[in-house]
């Protein structure tokens, strides 16, 4: 099994909601943690495009990779503009 790394500020305030109850930190630890899955997916996705068995596979896991990252991108634009 791999490891995940996380920045520290994260596992700070990951420590304080479940140890201390500190609640205040729920939105930017979901946000945090939504946007390390997605980084995660795409990573999978990238990897799966280079190394997948069959060429049908690797470009299906790239069309994929293309879209996330296009989607990923657009949503991050999106709250720029907010």
């Amino acid at each position: 099994m791999r490891g995940i790394l996380i920045k520290h500020s994260l596992f700070f305030m990951i420590y304080d909601y479940f140890v201390y109850g500190t609640i205040e930190y729920h939105d930017e630890i979901r946000i945090a943690l939504q946007e390390k899955m997605q980084k995660m997916q795409c990573h999978r996705l990238y990897t799966l495009s280079k190394k997948a068995p069959t060429e049908e596979e690797r470009e299906a896991a790239k069309q994929e990779y293309l879209e996330t990252v296009g989607k990923v991108r657009a949503d991050a634009l999106s709250g720029i503009s907010d």
